[in-house]
Formats: C-alpha cells, sequence, structure tokens
C-alpha cells in the first residue's frame, strides 16, 4: 500500500506544480493590467483565484495525463525504464508552450480586449507579417523576458519538488492497475470539472458584473486549448435565445419599423460618383464634433462643417474583417465567426458594389496591404469590383510602412487613376497607417513616447492625407459629381485606454458625406439619431436610387422615422443602444456586464435585451444559411 501512496504522491506533486504555475500565470495577468482592479478590495482578487480554480484543475489535468499515461503504460512492461529526463523535457516543453501563451495573451488582450484564442491564431496564419506589426506597438523585450524567467524559475520549482519522488515503486501488475485506475478517474473527474449533465465551460469562472475580473479568472491556456476543440461555430448558433423565427421576428421588427414616404433625398443627383473612405481605427474619440479630443483632426472638421455628420454612429464590431462587412454589406457581425473568411458564404452576401455595377458604374478598391488579407480581394471580385489596387501594385522604391505603401501614396494613384476612369465611378479606399504598430516616416505630431501619442499622431497623418486628397480632387473634372463618404472600420481602445469591449464607447466612429452633389440646405447639418455602421449601405443605395431589398439588416439613416437603436458586438458579447439606456450581455457568463443607466427600469432593460438576444441570432441564423 505504501508503494501505491509513493506513486500517487508523485502525481500530486506534479499536479501541485502546474497549479502554482497558473496561479503565477493568472498573478501576471492582473499584474499586467493592474489599473483595471486598482482601488478594488483585496478580496475581489482573491475571488479571482479561487473561482478560477476549476478551469485550472482542469488545465492541469490535461498537462498531467500525457506523462501519467505514458509512465502507467510503462510500468507494465518492467524491462522498460522511464529516465527521469524524458519527464523533465516535457516540462520544460510545456512551460515554454504555457509562458509562451501567457504572455502573447497580454498583449493580445491589451490590443483587442479578449484573450487570445482560435481566432487571434487564424489571422497570424492569415498575415504572420501583419501579425508580428500589430505587436510592435507594445514592448517585445518584456514578454520575452518573462518567458525565459518562467521557464527558468518554474522548472527549478519542478526540480526543488521533485527531487525526494522516485519512480516504478510498484512491480506487480495488479497495484499498477489500480494506481492506474485512480489515477485516471482523478485526472478525467478534474478535466470534466465533475459528472452533472453540463461539461466544463468558461462560466464555470464568471463571478462579476465587472468584465476584467471574469476574463482573468478564466485560465487562459484552457481557454485556448477548448476554442479548438469546442464544437465547430459553422454548426450551431451561439444565441440560442427564442425557439421559433416568429419569436426571433417579433422580438426585432420595432428595430427595423419606418415610414418609406419620409425618405428624405439630400444629393443634387442619383448617380454620382461616389468615394468611399474607410479609415482604419477612427473611434470617435479622436473627432472634436463626436465628443473627443481636439486638434487631433482639424481637417475632418472642416468636411464636417462642409458636409453631413452622423455624430452617433457604432460599429458593428471590434475588427476590419467584420467592419468591412457591416460597410459594404450592411450585414452585422457574427460573434465568434467573420464571414468573410469563407468564400462560399461570403459570395451569396449583397454588396454595395453589386447594386452601383448593375447600374453601369465602375468599380474599384484601394489599399496599401495586402488585398488577400481576410480574403477582401475575393470579397471585393466577386462583389462587383473590376479592379483591386493593392501594395503589389507598388514599386518598392514607394514609402512603405509595417503593414503596406503609406495613405498618402495611394490617394495620389487615385487621383491618377480617376483622370481615365470611366464614370460613373464607385471607389474604396481603405487606409493603412492608423494600425498597431502606428509608424509615421518623419515627425510624429504628438509624439512618439507612447501608443497613445503614436495612434493620435498617425490619425493626425490621416486626416490630413484624406484633405489633401480631397483638395486635389477638387481640381479634377469629376469633383463636381462625385460624393465623399468617411466612415470607420471599427473603434479602438486607444487614446483614451478607458473603454472595455463592454462599453459603446470604444464602437462610436464617425460617419461623414461631403461633396458638392449634397444639397446646398444640407451641407454643415449634423443628424444626431442612433444608428449603425450596417446602415449605411441602405443609406446611400436609397439617395442612388438603387435597389434595398437583399439588405434586410441596414436601415436608411436620413429617414426620421428610423428606429434609434444601434448594435454592437465582440466574440463573447453583444450591446444594444438606444437614447435611455446602452446594455452589453456578456454570452459566456450569460449575464450583463454594462449598463450605461442603471436606474433604467428593470423591465425596459430586459425589453431591449430581448431585442439584442433576438437580433443577433437571426443574423447568426442568416450567416450559418449562407
Amino acid at each position: 500500500m505504501q508503494n501505491l501512496v509513493n506513486e500517487l504522491k508523485a502525481l500530486t506533486r506534479y499536479f501541485l506544480f502546474w497549479l502554482i504555475i497558473c496561479f503565477i500565470d493568472r498573478f501576471i495577468f492582473i499584474i499586467s493590467f493592474f489599473e483595471k482592479i486598482k482601488g478594488s478590495p483585496f478580496m475581489d482578487v482573491v475571488k479571482i483565484f479561487y473561482h478560477g480554480l476549476f478551469l485550472d484543475f482542469s488545465a492541469v489535468a490535461y498537462i498531467c495525463a500525457i506523462p501519467f499515461l505514458f509512465y502507467c503504460i510503462l510500468s507494465f512492461l518492467p524491462k522498460v525504464k522511464l529516465k527521469r529526463k524524458v519527464l523533465d523535457v516535457y516540462t520544460l516543453i510545456a512551460l515554454l508552450v504555457y509562458f509562451g501563451v501567457s504572455f502573447i495573451n497580454i498583449n493580445i488582450y491589451r490590443e483587442w480586449g479578449d484573450k487570445i484564442s482560435k481566432r487571434a491564431i487564424d489571422a497570424f496564419w492569415a498575415s504572420p507579417s501583419g501579425a508580428v506589426a500589430s505587436a510592435e506597438s507594445t514592448p517585445i523585450f518584456v514578454p520575452i523576458v518573462g518567458i525565459i524567467l518562467g521557464i527558468v524559475l518554474g522548472y527549478y520549482l519542478y526540480r526543488y519538488l521533485f527531487k525526494s519522488v522516485w519512480f516504478f515503486n510498484i512491480k506487480k501488475p495488479l497495484p499498477n492497475l489500480m494506481k492506474f485506475l485512480i489515477g485516471i478517474f482523478i485526472l478525467f473527474t478534474f478535466i470534466r470539472g465533475g459528472y452533472g449533465r453540463a461539461p466544463l465551460n468558461p462560466s464555470k469562472a464568471y463571478f462579476s458584473e465587472k468584465t476584467f475580473y471574469n476574463h482573468a479568472a478564466v485560465n487562459t491556456q484552457w481557454s485556448l486549448l477548448r476554442d479548438y476543440f469546442t464544437r465547430s461555430t459553422l454548426l450551431r448558433n451561439p444565441y440560442p435565445f427564442y425557439s421559433d423565427d416568429a419569436s426571433i421576428a417579433s422580438a426585432i421588427k420595432p428595430v427595423f419599423e419606418h415610414n418609406p414616404d419620409s425618405a428624405v433625398q439630400v444629393l443634387t443627383t442619383t448617380r454620382p460618383n461616389v468615394v468611399l473612405i474607410m479609415m482604419e481605427s477612427f473611434v470617435g474619440d479622436l473627432v472634436a464634433s463626436l465628443g473627443g479630443e481636439q486638434g487631433i483632426t482639424p481637417n475632418l472638421e472642416k468636411l464636417i462643417h462642409e458636409g453631413i455628420l452622423f455624430d452617433q454612429i457604432y460599429a458593428a464590431s471590434d475588427r476590419s474583417d467584420k467592419g468591412m462587412i457591416g460597410i459594404l454589406s450592411g450585414f452585422p457581425a457574427q460573434g465568434p465567426e467573420s464571414i468573410i473568411k469563407y468564400i462560399p458564404k461570403h459570395e451569396n452576401i449583397p454588396a454595395i458594389g453589386e447594386e452601383l455595377d448593375s447600374l453601369g458604374y465602375s468599380n474599384s478598391f484601394y489599399h496599401g496591404g495586402q488585398s488577400e488579407f481576410y480574403n477582401f480581394k475575393s470579397y471585393m471580385l466577386t462583389h462587383g469590383i473590376d479592379r483591386v489596387v493593392d501594395q503589389a501594385n507598388f514599386g518598392l522604391h514607394e514609402e512603405r510602412a509595417s503593414w503596406g505603401v503609406y495613405d498618402h501614396v495611394i490617394f495620389n494613384q487615385m487621383i491618377k487613376d480617376f483622370k481615365k476612369e470611366q464614370q460613373p465611378f464607385f471607389s474604396t479606399m481603405f487606409t493603412l497607417i492608423n494600425h498597431e504598430p502606428f509608424d509615421l516616416k518623419g515627425q510624429y505630431k504628438f509624439g512618439n513616447d507612447s501608443n497613445p501619442n503614436k495612434f493620435r499622431s498617425t490619425a493626425y497623418y490621416t486626416d490630413s492625407v484624406i484633405f489633401d486628397f480631397i483638395e486635389k480632387a477638387k481640381q479634377e473634372s469629376w469633383y463636381k459629381n462625385t460624393l465623399f463618404v468617411l466612415i470607420a472600420d471599427h473603434g479602438h481602445r486607444l487614446p483614451t485606454e478607458k473603454w472595455d469591449l463592454s462599453q459603446p464607447n470604444r464602437f462610436h466612429i464617425p460617419l461623414v458625406f461631403f461633396g458638392d452633389v449634397i444639397k446646398k440646405e444640407y451641407r454643415g447639418k449634423v443628424i444626431s439619431r442612433i444608428g449603425n455602421q450596417t446602415d449605411l449601405a441602405t443609406t446611400l443605395l436609397q439617395q442612388l436610387d438603387a435597389s434595398i431589398k437583399r439588405y434586410p439588416w441596414s436601415r436608411d439613416l436620413f429617414n426620421p422615422t428610423t428606429a434609434e437603436v444601434a448594435f454592437y458586438n465582440s466574440k463573447d458579447a453583444f450591446g444594444i443602444i438606444t437614447k435611455g439606456q446602452a446594455l452589453s450581455f456578456d454570452n459566456v457568463g450569460k449575464s450583463i456586464n454594462f449598463q450605461a443607466d442603471p436606474s433604467f427600469p428593470k423591465a425596459k432593460s430586459d425589453s431591449l435585451l430581448n431585442i439584442a438576444k433576438a437580433y443577433y441570432q437571426g443574423v447568426y441564423k442568416q450567416f450559418l444559411a449562407y
């Protein structure tokens, strides 16, 4: 019996060792974002560790299972001996992977507001150079040192705990079988988290209304592993709130109710040229007219005073791939998925370019980076875009940043190309430079001593080159018949660093119409109706007297009877915004993680939340059907 106890002692010590590593990992994560817990009671931190225990146990059991099974098999083969070095090497490799994921996760969480996931790994494989460029916005030295220290200290702790542990104490088959069965039972119990009907999931660690506390409690490595082995998001709807389509339609009906006869025509023509500029990461905090900081976008302010500003517009989601679909196809974001990744699906969704192509427009898309990134190129070419211009069209002598050719180079090329472009034309330009790592050649307007100031500086650059492009366009014959539309692809945590993914301010973006084709009585007008990035498609097509039948999720922002409501979405949460209340719902913890007005009547808040639930269930159902 003593020999059996000695054998299980080795498993227990190895289990304890990895549990300590889990605690260290969580401690590092909390310290890295100390500003999010500063001033909180100490017991809140204790609760983070306590509520994370079940997922920690499961993660540790996964790590221990491989060497334990291998050891048990060898125990039945008395002539074969397992050298300690094999376990040493396994532990070193596991520590490298564990702390590698840990510190990569810190950088991803800082930029995205979400922990590392399959989505982030897929983004890396889609564009390794782009992912490396993004990482350049955070200090790379600290993660490398952290990984090395984690491995060294972790391995030292492992050697210390195992200095008096001996293996192969049991010689007979029956006791070895008992050891195997007991060990497997313990490990399987921890892996599954018990023997109830529902297996362990991240919501087990959720305990607070504060999103960061919940994220800190969830074991990072376990969550990543689950992301890869859970049932495919292409086979299930992650928003199973309503039992039938009729209930969904009934819940979201008020969102899309409007009087078509109240539509307003603000343009002097239904066949203008259209230049759509999608501004990378151009959050509302960059624009003074949206309540943002002064002096970052002075030229956009000039355009606003002569054009039409929509000052209550919110992005569909938090990433470019979803923002592009929201803008050009009027299709909302799909939480853990992105329809542009799947060519057979995105070929079936509508897009502005298709409608204008059928009206005789010549269409083009310009981007300084790789147009193959996230299937941008295939999306454009299958949706009425005749010509895609990206970094491959420019020589090596052109000025380049980490992601590709500078925006001013692209704008200058557009001026040249439009001289010979058949009219009317529709051209989309997706800016690049206001993206991590915020590279600029020359002077940073606000300095480059911090990421917020680098971000302000690249936003200032973007503002200046857009204005310069429009000033040059004024000298061209096509200008008088051109509508310029400026909209952000998504919001950002910078420059304020105070908005989480649960808060609507993170998604607040500018939308500006500008050009001589706007009727004089509408120039300088501010439309303060709450709306979505996805509403641009119907809004623009309505002005061009084009068909809007294929855009059920998009609404006309110029129609005063359009309901004032907006939705926003991230990987694990979604939100709804109205005049009186804004709510965010964590779909993992199944709880509200943000309320703009806690005193708002609960019944009304519940009603709004039900609308948001139906909205995203309906969106995802259509995504699966495409």
